[in-house]
């Protein structure tokens, strides 16, 4: 089971994606945060696999923060930048997905990184 945090500003769009990816019997929504700060507690909370990441217009390294409280975490950016944006700016995540993405790309990447 793949353990996953969510954190995106937009408490339609955590639901919608907590309805979809739930929907999978792998895959588990442990938490879900409203920005990074939420996020980076909620991480050292409950040791999620993956943390699926809004990049939220933020100039903060959220994914080094991450990974410095819950060591092995994993991020996905999930994010509605253009992907030339945002594989600018997703730091040391392991892969980004655009938020338009057929859920099953975003399903295949969270099971792909989470297995390594």
């Amino acid at each position: 089971m793949v353990r996953v945090l969510h954190c995106d500003d937009s408490p339609s769009f955590r639901a919608l994606i907590r309805a979809e990816l739930e929907d999978d019997a792998d895959i588990e929504i442990v938490a879900e945060a409203g920005d990074i700060d939420g996020a980076v507690s909620l991480a050292e909370q409950t040791r999620p696999d993956i943390v699926l990441l809004d990049l939220l217009d933020s100039d903060r390294d959220a994914v080094t923060e991450l990974a410095q409280v819950a060591p092995g975490v994993r991020v996905v950016v999930l994010s509605g930048h253009p992907r030339e944006y945002g594989e600018r700016r997703r730091g040391g995540a392991a892969a980004y997905v655009e938020k338009d993405a057929p859920i099953a790309e975003l399903r295949e990447t969270v099971l792909r990184v989470a297995g390594g």
